[in-house]
């Protein structure tokens, strides 16, 4: 025979029900809270891609005219320059007098004999029909230095000078016409001429200076004699 439940045990089993009923009603209403505060999102069907608008096509670069070369300025055909005319010095030449005899020079030691004879030269005075002499006699020309440069290299060769004689005989004024070769044996040349000396004498009282040519010859082989010359 079953035993029957105690009474005191039926507020606790009504208590458990409805207390459970109670959770169930509290997680429903949870459930239909959660549905309706839910967010809907829209769904669209049509679907735009935006796409970059198409730029404009670069026009294709085209082909660069060949440049034409550059005409090259023409060049003007190149003149030789002519040698300008030398300028002819005219010098004063004394005038010989063929009625003298030529005089034979000799030279004073080891001084270089110049060929030069006695001149006479017209030296005006007295009156118009009067007429002056005078005679020029080289008594002490050295020879010129040989250049060290024209001995190492076996170089000959002469100089034209033309210089001034005072009536005293001393020489001034040497100035170069011309020299073959040029710019080798001018200034020994000139150190030389400037040392020399001449008798002048005039047959009256007058006296001028005299303006003289000489042409110089210089040989390489005379190099060893130009001491005590020195320049």
């Amino acid at each position: 025979m079953t035993r029957a439940l105690p009474l005191r045990l039926f507020p606790a089993f009504f208590g458990a029900l409805g207390l459970t009923l109670a959770i169930f009603l509290f997680m429903q209403g949870l459930i239909q809270r959660s549905e309706e505060g839910s967010i809907r999102l829209p769904v669209y069907q049509r679907v735009e891609i935006l796409q970059p608008p198409p730029t404009a096509e670069e026009p294709e670069d085209k082909p660069q005219q060949e440049e034409s070369p550059t005409d090259q300025p023409l060049m003007d055909a190149l003149q030789l320059a002519t040698p300008a005319p030398q300028l002819t010095t005219e010098l004063t030449m004394p005038v010989l007098d063929p009625g003298l005899p030529e005089i034979e020079v000799r030279p004073v030691g080891s001084s270089f004999s110049a060929p030069l004879g006695a001149a006479g030269v017209n030296i005006p005075g007295g009156g118009q029909d009067a007429r002056g002499f005078v005679e020029v006699v080289p008594f002490n020309t050295r020879r010129p230095n040989v250049p060290e440069v024209a001995w190492q290299n076996k170089i000959s060769g002469w100089v034209l000078v033309a210089f001034t004689v005072t009536p005293r005989g001393d020489t001034r004024d040497v100035r170069v016409l011309d020299a073959n070769p040029r710019g080798v044996f001018e200034e020994k040349v000139i150190a030389a001429v400037q040392d020399w000396q001449y008798s002048v004498s005039f047959s009256r009282q007058s006296s001028a200076n005299l303006v003289l040519t000489q042409r110089v010859e210089v040989r390489w082989q005379d190099f060893p004699n130009n001491l005590p010359n020195v320049d």
